[in-house]
């Protein structure tokens, strides 16, 4: 990959990165449309994603971006307030600019008339809105039918500090080749302030010291001057709208000697000041300027499927980690050398112990992600499906710092998606029908996540109408699941909405079926060494709790044998053991005592075909799944397990009851059961020796 393709998929991912904090603070502005810093960090997302694309060749998302941004501009000047109908023309926006940037740079007829279709409503909207509110001094500027820049005759002045830091000569930016651009733009007026600059004997040539105050009349708009500084560091440059008109060239540079004089005062302070003076000056009301806020970068978002933001702190302590490592080794080469090996192996091992778990919870560290940055994007679904549906539900969401493997992350949202459309297409009734139950008319729908026992459960919950027990019976009557005198209790029929096919929904509908796919999420689940629980009570809600590991890397278990082959029954299933004497020959599926309770036992050996002669006793491995307790007969019980789960590819996809393989201490390899598969794969085993039979009989 050369230089330029680096740098392009850099783009694209913090495009991505911007996408999603563009969609986390439209959210935001929907709770509190008044909030000048939401909308500037919206407007600075935008413009960002505009020059970079700008930059590197992506023509149509630069073309659409900047119809966005400069409608956001005129957010920001008043012009514009934020509504429920910008807002979804927004989101819509946002989704598009997601499309192109899988889409050729330069786009092509499909894309481009995607493009053109969703500005015009842009446009239709600025143009109605900016009509309603042209009697204001800031509106009255003349807006064209792209969405508010202002025409050659209607320019604004405003002020810039331009405070770049000590190494910029260093980084090959020339600070005087901006004042061209900007002067390029429209009249302009200087101050340099020098006051930082050291006596000769300290001074540093190649260092920069002191700053800038300009002030410029443009008709180009804010967003051509934020272009100017678009390689510099937001924090090195402010960029606020003094006047919405013209200002003459003499009072521009009287404005920027009132700037000097007050130029340690703070921003707020210095713009008042030039407010008023221009007050005096033109004998004109204007509105007060609101400053530009402009926020530090957000905190790590979802990141692309391919790469993943670190904490430099954590790669600083891999580093120094690294280098412990390498003093172990020169250690060891020097008492190799020197015929010292039995004198210090056991301090070096206890030392590469330490220094390897250390490592590992390090590296592990490095993939965690957390959870809000997949809580963000189930915010939106939330309201999408709120509108479609026209339900008034408030999604409430807890524990967002809560840390999970990127892996768990990436693989975990569609189950919870199915669950929260599920949750809002049937679970939460119609405000009508919230009401006359005597419940709020607006639902609850509540999304956390905690810590617990070495895990993080997450809890996906609603104060909907429930599920009704006896409906979920009826289904699994008549559907077969279960005889109509099945003795039953209320976990374990709630429990049937999670056998493939089943439905309570009376109606089919495009948003989800209550119980329909709940196997492929139990399944999903599963697959990510978690496990599912329902509660519910009718008419007050729905819980569904989901436990999961905090990473699909390592895996705690107990090493089994059968013969010579080694198995690792993960932890998390596990329940107890037991020894049993075999009396007789043993059948794959039978029964056995456990707790004064009969529970199916399955034969690994003979399930798994292994061969060899069964031991007079053998030892029982208790596991749950499912509800369900079941054992597990094999020959050994070798003791817990920590195992670095080694995936199989393509060579297991056949083979759905193995999760991997691990590298035991000794070399051998052992192969990582996937319980719940195993246990399904044993019943299907029995049915087929049982039609087998039926047949032969």
């Amino acid at each position: 990959m050369n230089g330029l393709e680096v740098a392009v998929k850099a783009f694209l991912d913090e495009a991505k990165e911007l996408l999603d904090d563009i969609e986390e603070t439209l959210l935001e502005l929907e709770s509190n449309p008044e909030d000048q810093a939401l909308v500037a960090r919206a407007f600075r997302a935008m413009h960002t994603i505009k020059g970079s694309g700008a930059m590197f060749g992506y023509e149509e998302i630069a073309r659409f971006t900047h119809d966005l941004e400069t409608t956001y501009d005129r957010v920001r000047e008043g012009c514009l307030s934020i509504s429920k109908e910008l807002l979804s023309l927004t989101f819509e926006a946002k989704d598009h600019i997601g499309l192109l940037l899988a889409a050729p740079p330069e786009g092509d007829a499909e894309t481009r008339a995607a493009s053109d279709e969703i500005l015009a409503r842009f446009r239709a909207f600025v143009a109605g809105e900016s009509a309603g509110k042209s009697d204001t001094p800031a509106c009255s500027l003349p807006v064209d039918a792209c969405g508010g820049e202002p025409e050659a005759d209607s320019p604004s002045t405003f002020w810039i500090r331009f405070k770049p830091g000590v190494g910029i000569y260093r980084t090959g930016t020339n600070p005087f080749a901006l004042f061209d651009e900007l002067e390029a733009l429209g009249t302009c007026a200087v101050v340099f302030h020098g006051e930082a600059i050291p006596h000769l004997e300290d001074y540093v040539p190649d260092d920069h010291y002191g700053y800038w105050d300009i002030l410029i009349t443009t008709d180009k708009g804010e967003a051509s001057l934020l272009d100017v500084f678009i390689f510099q560091e937001e924090e090195e440059y402010h960029v606020a709208l003094v006047y919405p008109g013209s200002v003459r060239a003499s009072d521009l540079e009287d404005l920027a000697g009132l700037v000097q004089s007050h130029a340690e005062e703070e921003p707020e302070a210095i713009l008042q000041v030039l407010e008023d003076e221009i007050l005096g000056r033109l004998n004109k009301r204007i509105e007060p300027c609101q400053e530009t806020a402009v926020e530090a970068p957000a905190a790590t978002h979802a990141p692309s499927k391919s790469s993943i933001r670190v904490d430099s702190e954590r790669l600083d302590a891999l580093v120094d980690m690294v280098g412990e490592m390498v003093i172990i080794q020169s250690r060891l080469a020097q008492a190799v050398q020197g015929n010292e090996v039995p004198s210090i192996f056991h301090q070096v091992s206890e030392e590469l112990e330490r220094l390897t778990d250390e490592m590992r919870d390090n590296a592990l560290g490095l993939r965690m992600l957390p959870v809000g940055t997949m809580f963000n994007s189930l915010r939106r679904l939330v309201r999408d499906l709120s509108g479609s549906l026209g339900k008034d539900v408030n999604f409430i969401t807890e524990g967002a710092e809560t840390e999970l493997d990127k892996t768990v992350i990436d693989q975990l949202k569609d189950p919870l998606v199915h669950i929260l459309r599920n949750s809002m297409d049937h679970g939460i009734e119609s405000p009508e029908t919230r009401t006359a139950a005597g419940k709020p008319a607006q639902g609850v729908v509540r999304l956390s996540a905690r810590h617990s026992s070495g895990n993080v459960v997450i809890t996906i919950e609603d104060d909907g109408k429930g599920l009704d027990p006896e409906k979920i019976r009826e289904k699994a009557v008549s559907r077969g699941l279960i005889s109509a005198d099945a003795e039953l209790g209320h976990k374990e029929t709630l429990e049937l909405i999670f056998e493939p096919g089943f439905s309570t929904a009376e109606k089919v509908t495009d948003v989800s079926g209550r119980g329909v796919g709940m196997d492929v999420v139990r399944r999903s689940i599963e697959g990510l060494r978690g496990i599912i629980e329902i509660s519910s009570t009718a008419g007050q809600g729905t819980r569904l709790n989901i436990s999961l590991p905090l990473t699909l890397a390592i895996i705690d278990g107990f090493n089994v044998l059968i013969e010579d082959e080694s198995y690792i029954v993960p932890l998390n299933t596990l329940r107890g053991f037991q020894e049993r004497q075999v009396e007789g020959e043993v059948r794959t599926l039978e029964t056995m005592v456990h707790m004064e309770h009969m529970i199916p036992c399955v034969s690994l050996r003979k399930l798994l075909d292994v061969p060899g002669n069964q031991p007079e006793y053998e030892r029982v491995v208790i596991i749950e799944v499912d509800g369900r307790v079941v054992g597990l007969s094999v020959d050994q019980v070798v003791g817990r397990q920590q195992a670095v789960i080694k995936s199989l590819g393509d060579m297991s996809s056949n083979v759905q009851w193995i999760s991997g393989t691990t590298v035991n201490g000794d070399g051998t390899i052992s192969v990582i059961l996937d319980i719940p598969q195993l246990v399904r794969f044993a019943s299907d085993q029995k049915n087929v020796v049982a039609a087998r039979d039926v047949t032969l009989h």
